[in-house]
């Protein structure tokens, strides 16, 4: 048995409920918070602070943040794409923020509207604020294995975008799959440099599972040595700036394979599956996720 331990950050509160239709009302979202944290589930992204003209499901990030029962051994974080979101986040007194901003110009300017060049500098404003506030950051780079709008984005961009980011005094650094293009082979390749570039600092990756390659991907990652992976519930979500980038890889279905190869995380996979069943009677629809519909049946058993 493989003693190592893989961290868990889910986003289904995030990333997963931007791309409904349905809004799913606050007390709603506090209650599969209070049961994903009884799942064993250590670290939850629970709102993006954007404009909720753009981004409706998030129009109620500070009245949710206020009312998260706090936990010593849970992480609550929010996403940040600009000042604006930083000054949000201090203000809804939560402790850790993702500042993110996209290897792609195109995908930067349709996201964040900034350009590239701007968005870094913006990048770095953030953090400041941030660390001025006593506020752990952790410092994203979206669509580093591919942008829908420029195709392939070089290697070398990314791990000049890396040292960019590092050098600001981020606490962790995370990747993006955003449009689920990356293959095994090129993250898995990537991923490596990226953890000895970052030495001692905590490498995260957000994997999207659009083309079905992000199993597949994150077993490279966990192979180059990544320990920290963002997943959904059910695998909602998807980028809302991106068209048909639907689908986090999901919570229930990584844990299981994570525990299959012998790491550990902590999480029931039972209890997750069943928040994903509540969520799919909720909203009326099938999620993209495989384990919660197979656990759904009494007599198998998986951990």
């Amino acid at each position: 048995m493989n003693n190592r331990h893989i961290i868990i950050e889910e986003q289904g509160l995030r990333d997963g409920f931007q791309t409904l239709s349905k809004t799913i009302p606050t007390q709603k979202k506090l209650d599969y918070i209070n049961q994903l944290v009884n799942a064993g589930v250590k670290r939850i992204q629970v709102a993006s602070f954007v404009h909720p003209r753009l981004v409706p499901q998030m129009a109620d990030a500070e009245e949710l943040c206020k009312q998260l029962v706090k936990k010593s051994d849970v992480i609550y974080s929010g996403l940040v794409l600009n000042v604006k979101g930083v000054e949000r986040g201090i203000a809804a007194r939560l402790n850790h923020l993702s500042c993110s901003i996209s290897a792609s110009d195109t995908h930067s300017q349709k996201n964040a509207r900034l350009t590239l060049s701007e968005a870094k500098k913006a990048f770095r404003n953030m953090v400041n604020l941030s660390k001025q506030n006593n506020i752990t950051v952790r410092g994203g780079i979206q669509c580093a294995f591919g942008c829908r709008y420029e195709g392939s984005i070089d290697e070398n961009h990314v791990l000049d975008m890396v040292d960019h980011h590092l050098d600001t005094g981020i606490d962790e650094l995370a990747l993006a799959d955003s449009t689920g293009m990356g293959n095994p082979k090129q993250l898995g390749n990537l991923m490596q440099k990226v953890v000895e570039k970052a030495g001692n600092i905590p490498v995260v990756l957000h994997l999207h599972n659009t083309e079905n390659k992000g199993y597949a991907n994150l077993y490279a990652a966990i192979e180059a040595g990544v320990q920290i992976f963002d997943t959904a519930f059910g695998g909602l979500g998807g980028c809302p700036f991106i068209k048909n980038a639907t689908g986090n890889i999901a919570t229930e279905d990584s844990v299981h394979m994570i525990h299959q190869m012998g790491y550990k995380t902590g999480i029931d996979i039972n209890k997750i599956a069943e928040i994903s069943r509540e969520l799919e009677t909720t909203i009326g629809n099938k999620l993209p996720g495989q384990l919660y519909q197979l656990l759904n049946n009494k007599d198998i058993k998986m951990n």
